[in-house]
């Protein structure tokens, strides 16, 4: 478990975990992961695409349209790398739609264990 969690700090160059027991990807914009109820590489994937999809798609953390293109180009490429996928900005939009904030929990787990079959999302008997 700690190997896949510095894995993901590495992919997120001034990451740190609090004493919150909070893995700070980005400070700047304080895009974190609570780690309490982490206890394997798989269950640190949901929370990745649960808590990270908003920044890889829609946030609008900055007042420029350009700079927040940027940052969502810079957390979907390192999400991709910490997954292993090559999710688009479009299934990211998707993902954050039907996963994200946690909002369906099963359906997350479901996601991943299909080995991030898009077609779970897309149908909607899965809501």
């Amino acid at each position: 478990m700690t190997d896949y969690v510095f894995e993901v700090m590495k992919r997120f160059p001034g990451s740190f975990i609090n004493d919150d027991n909070e893995l700070i990807l980005i400070p700047k914009t304080n895009l974190y992961i609570r780690l309490e109820d982490v206890n394997s590489p798989t269950e640190l994937k949901y929370k990745l695409l649960e808590w990270c999809s908003r920044d890889c798609s829609c946030a609008l953390r900055y007042s420029q349209n350009w700079r927040n293109a940027r940052y969502h180009d810079d957390v979907l490429a390192r999400v991709n790398k910490c997954l292993g996928t090559n999710f688009t900005h479009d299934e990211m939009e998707l993902i954050y739609d039907r996963l994200g904030n946690r909002c369906n929990r099963k359906l997350t787990q479901k996601f991943v264990s299909s080995g991030y079959d898009m077609k779970l999302l897309e149908d909607k008997k899965n809501e």
